[in-house]
């Protein structure tokens, strides 16, 4: 079933260059009340300072998806590809 979470109720985090909500549980955050919606299990709000890099980290058997709110995203995987979002853009990963 599908719940209206208020602003206060989602899970925020920061690491500093980073400011992160997070909708279901995840990483060290564990909410039994919210662990997906279906196959989805993961939907977090990721706001990284200018300049930021998130480290290279594994990833298996995942569908990401990357939308950019503003500023500029680049994105670079373990084999070299690497490309620049803009505003608006969407990208669709198979990791």
């Amino acid at each position: 079933m599908i719940r209206i979470r208020r602003d206060q109720e989602i899970h925020s985090e920061d690491g500093g260059w980073f400011h992160a909500r997070w909708h279901f549980s995840f990483s060290d955050y564990r909410d039994p009340e919210n662990n997906g919606l279906g196959p989805l299990r993961v939907f977090n709000d990721d706001q990284l300072e200018p300049g930021a890099v998130w480290p290279l980290h594994p990833h298996k058997d995942v569908e990401g998806i990357t939308y950019v709110v503003e500023g500029l995203f680049r994105h670079e995987d373990s084999l070299g590809n690497d490309g620049v979002l803009q505003p608006g853009a969407v990208q669709r990963m198979t990791l």
